[in-house]
């Protein structure tokens, strides 16, 4: 009996799945009545055991972490940190860039008064003011000369050279001399120790903080082109871990 039970079972199940939806139906029903009297496990619509591993769908997998930007945001911070840090500084760097070019005499105005807190520009590698060269002011500091004679745009030539710099970080550099000519007027020795201090500073980081920064930019500016973002990277790797030259001795107004 069991056996005839056995082939009944084996055919319902090969035509059940060619059968209609409803004929399905019905044909489930007997298969499950013939497997009862087998004492076989009862199926599912799919003919799958109930209760066996595979009548549950397989789990869905994981989502996939999501990236780790935690290095790089704290370097973006101090950039943004940095940046802010040394926008007046950059921006009184070009005012007194603007107000002391051209060629010919230098306007004394600027040499007096727009160094830290109004006074006059100091060099920054001896700590001294300009000294005016010719005419009734010779061999006198511009704040000396300009106090005599204050207002006007006078100029004067200035003793011994005068150098107006703005250094890799933006900042403002003013020194006595002129470049190259003498290895101990100001400006030559502060460019050698310059050039010293460059030399001792740890490399800049790798393609790993690179590329680390790109990601994190990636996911922070999706709007941004790629070559936007990758010249950020280069000013967020220059700005945070280039040598950096410090801010001179000449503040603007209220800077410290």
């Amino acid at each position: 009996m069991s056996e005839e039970l056995r082939r009944t079972l084996r055919v319902y199940e090969a035509d059940y799945p060619g059968q209609p939806l409803v004929a399905r139906r019905a044909d489930l029903e007997v298969i499950n009545q013939l497997r009862a009297q087998l004492d076989l496990p009862l199926v599912d619509a799919a003919l799958r055991e109930i209760g066996s591993a595979a009548e549950a769908d397989p789990p869905e997998p994981p989502p996939p972490a999501a990236p780790d930007h935690s290095a790089a945001r704290e370097i973006y911070r101090a950039y943004l940190a940095k940046v802010a840090e040394l926008r007046p500084h950059r921006a009184y760097a070009d005012r007194v860039a603007r107000a002391t070019s051209g060629s010919g005499p230098t306007p004394v105005r600027p040499l007096a008064t727009m160094g830290t807190g109004g006074g006059p520009l100091l060099c920054d590698h001896c700590n001294k003011p300009i000294v005016l060269e010719g005419g009734p002011h010779h061999g006198v500091p511009a704040d000396a000369a300009w106090a005599k004679n204050p207002g006007g745009d006078w100029k004067s030539w200035v003793l011994g050279g005068l150098v107006v710099e703005i250094v890799t970080n933006g900042t403002l550099r003013i020194y006595h001399g002129y470049p190259g000519r003498d290895a101990r007027q100001c400006c030559n020795a502060a460019r050698r120790a310059d050039e010293q201090a460059q030399e001792r500073h740890a490399p800049q980081r790798g393609a790993e903080t690179f590329h680390a920064l790109r990601m994190f930019l990636e996911h922070e500016f999706p709007d941004r082109t790629e070559l936007e973002r990758v010249d950020l990277v280069n000013d967020i790797l220059n700005t945070v871990f280039s040598y950096d030259p410090g801010i001179g001795v000449n503040r603007p107004s209220g800077a410290s």
